[in-house]
């Protein structure tokens, strides 16, 4: 009898844990001296998904943008069924120099062996993403990289010609709580992020949004 009048709604989407994002949701950054003043304690809006495809696995990335327009990248990491937090935000040439001059930066493609490289100036702005000094943790390496969510669907076959090739070239702090991320593509273009790594509990609310596909 109770079920008799059904409701044509459609049920709100519950979100029970970060890696559940989907464009169009939000969520809400714990209020911490660990973060820089325009992240901590915001919510930002998930606008994009995108996926970073290697030989046997994949990194799925969220594309997070403030209300002020300051964009941060975030990829959920499982480690021994503890989940990790990993937000990273791109720096330009002239940050690159400031941080650790470009000679100094240079070395990391000039080496053979793997590359230390050590910070020489602390910028206020990046400070809580910055390290005293990374290390090169292995070879440079090439994925494919695709801007779509393939978290529910199949991967396409690895070299498919719908991902865009980048070599990738990481280097890690000594406890890796932050690192150093260079993504070099086709023609040459350099990107450069600086990544911090924080607890999942850090992620203190979600928000499913309106328009999440």
């Amino acid at each position: 009898m109770f079920n008799f009048f059904k409701s044509k709604k459609a049920p709100e989407r519950r979100l029970t844990e970060a890696s559940q994002l989907q464009q169009g949701d939000m969520l809400t950054v714990i209020d911490s001296f660990a973060y820089p003043n325009w992240l901590k304690g915001q919510t930002l809006r998930v606008v994009d998904v995108q996926t970073y495809q290697y030989q046997r696995s994949a990194e799925y990335e969220l594309v997070l943008e403030s209300e002020s327009g300051q964009v941060v990248f975030l990829q959920i990491e499982n480690d021994d069924g503890e989940q990790w937090a990993h937000f990273a935000i791109k720096i330009q040439r002239d940050d690159v120099d400031d941080i650790f001059t470009l000679d100094e930066f240079a070395r990391i493609f000039d080496e053979e062996q793997l590359t230390a490289i050590k910070v020489q100036n602390s910028p206020e702005r990046y400070s809580q993403f910055l390290a005293d000094s990374y290390q090169q943790s292995e070879a440079p390496f090439v994925c494919y990289f695709h801007n779509k969510d393939y978290r529910n669907k199949p991967l396409p076959s690895y070299e498919d010609e719908g991902g865009e090739p980048c070599e990738m070239i990481c280097l890690t702090s000594s406890d890796e709580s932050h690192g150093l991320n260079i993504e070099i593509w086709e023609g040459g273009e350099t990107e450069v992020s600086l990544t911090m790594t924080r607890p999942i509990s850090d992620i203190v609310d979600l928000f499913p949004g309106d328009d999440a596909k």
